[in-house]
């Protein structure tokens, strides 16, 4: 029998889906944790997803003492420490560095640039130089003169910051983010790059990616925010242009260093190029990964515990269509709750919806906001049948939010 030791943070919208699969695995099995109800009869106990020194110091000794075969994270936050301690007790090595260079956009961009990928024209900078600059100084900084930018925060999730601007609208853009934004930490000014949207969910194997599902967004929209909204898979791609998707993945994946590691990428495609926006080292974020399942019964988590095992056995390929519908928050306020549920829930190919949010929240809408309200699930035979399921569902929710509180 094998040991996972799986690192769960307190809040986590995937704790719940990696706890089953890790119950499925029939594994033993250790839970870290900064809850402070026990999630398991066997829970080590750490103050934060981001503890000091010695803390880590004295994890890494528990750790040698029970000898695990693996140490995983379920998220952005959990991934990082995960990669951490499984550096200190030699199950990886530089695992850490290069998960940080992947969580950090600036980082990501610059490692990508030195392997000569495609990905958008960007400049490393800060709210307080940008403000030293007339928005003709700071468009030509990438030169982009006349086109629209994207700005974005380096360290954020979600699409928390990230605002397509111009030169007309630049002032008012750097007000909104300087809500969320340190004046001298750093942000990414990137050309905005055109293009269909495609999210990647994989798994990086001794060097070798494995894709598991390539979903196409197709209502993420021009901006000038871009919070998800919609994801279904499988894409419809050609061998060709799913081929090059593959192939941009896996190599800015090398390039980042990262290996035995479950993969979240999103690019843009245009005249059959890929252009690489982002490659996390964790699975899809939210809710998103419950409506992933494979042939054969099993579910993405099941997956990634798999070949963090060292199971290679092959996965049978879905044969009908999925999607999920994100709520995002439409105006800041006091969250009430929602209207509409039971007969969303009884639209045709609609599987499931889940309300993530208690009543009572403060919430903001894009680009502040660092989560969703909601999820729909969708699955079906046919693509366009999912999509209007997604679509029926989502009109006949009314979210309700106080927005005088």
């Amino acid at each position: 029998m094998q040991h996972i030791v799986l690192v769960v943070p307190a809040e986590s919208y995937r704790a719940d889906a990696f706890l089953k699969a890790a119950a499925r695995a029939s594994q033993q099995l250790t839970i870290l944790t900064d809850a402070d109800t026990p999630l398991s009869s066997e829970t080590l106990r750490v103050t934060s997803m981001y503890p000091p020194d010695d803390e880590v110091s004295h994890l890494e000794a528990v750790l040698f003492d029970l000898e695990p075969s693996v140490v995983l994270g379920v998220d952005e936050a959990s991934t990082r420490l995960a990669a951490r301690l499984s550096d200190r007790v030699g199950l990886t090595s530089a695992r850490s560095s290069a998960v940080e260079r992947a969580i950090d956009k600036a980082a990501l961009r610059e490692t990508l640039a030195k392997a000569e990928l495609n990905q958008p024209t960007f400049v490393v900078t800060t709210l307080q130089e940008l403000s030293m600059q007339t928005p003709e100084q700071i468009a030509a900084l990438i030169d982009s003169p006349t086109e629209d930018f994207v700005i974005k925060p380096t360290r954020e999730t979600a699409s928390r910051g990230v605002i397509r601007t111009s030169p007309a609208t630049l002032a008012q853009d750097l007000a909104i983010l300087a809500n969320i934004q340190d004046p001298t930490s750093p942000i990414l000014l990137e050309r905005y790059v055109d293009g269909e949207e495609f999210a990647v969910e994989g798994i990086m194997s001794e060097n070798q990616l494995e894709v598991l599902m390539i979903f196409d967004k197709p209502d993420i929209g021009e901006g000038p925010y871009f919070w998800e909204t919609t994801y279904v898979g499988p894409a419809r791609l050609t061998p060709q242009d799913q081929r090059e998707i593959h192939s941009a993945v896996e190599r800015g994946a090398r390039a980042l260093g990262l290996s035995n590691t479950p993969i979240h990428a999103e690019l843009r495609l245009a005249q059959s190029r890929a252009t690489i926006l982002e490659i996390a080292p964790r699975s899809i974020g939210g809710r998103c990964g419950a409506v992933i399942r494979f042939g054969d019964g099993q579910r993405l988590e099941d997956v990634i515990l798999a070949r963090a095992l060292g199971d290679t056995t092959a996965v049978r390929p879905l044969h009908h269509d999925i999607g999920i519908t994100m709520l995002p928050t439409p105006a800041r306020g006091v969250f009430q709750g929602v209207e509409g549920l039971e007969a969303a829930r009884n639209v045709p190919g609609v599987t499931g919806i889940e309300i993530t949010v208690t009543p009572g929240t403060l919430v903001y809408p894009p680009p502040l906001t660092d989560r969703y309200l909601g999820f729909i699930f969708a699955e079906g035979p046919g693509r366009q049948g999912v999509l209007q399921a997604l679509s029926r569902a989502r009109s006949l929710i009314t979210i309700q939010i106080d927005a005088d509180r």
